[in-house]
């Protein structure tokens, strides 16, 4: 469970930067998925602490950037459409 947090985590990270918001919002649904499977596998077995940490420092990075990119995206376009105005 360890080894797939870490792989969940970097595939939402991929995702994040994808033009396609609805590739983002399901990258952020995978990442909130290697949260999960991180903290089941630390409290599994304390001695995948360190697989287990990584796997959820990647998927909470992940999961932010996902849900922070479309938001940050659509804010900007806002801001240059009333610029051009």
């Amino acid at each position: 469970m360890d080894i797939l947090s870490i792989v969940l985590g970097v595939l939402s990270l991929a995702t994040a930067f994808t033009p396609l918001i609805w590739l983002q919002v399901v990258g952020g649904f995978v990442g909130i998925a290697g949260i999960v499977l991180a903290r089941k596998a630390k409290k599994a077995d304390y001695r995948k602490d360190r697989t287990a940490a990584i796997g959820m420092l990647c998927s909470i990075t992940g999961t932010l950037l996902c849900f922070l990119a479309p938001v940050l995206s659509l804010i900007s376009n806002i801001a240059l459409f009333f610029m051009t105005q």
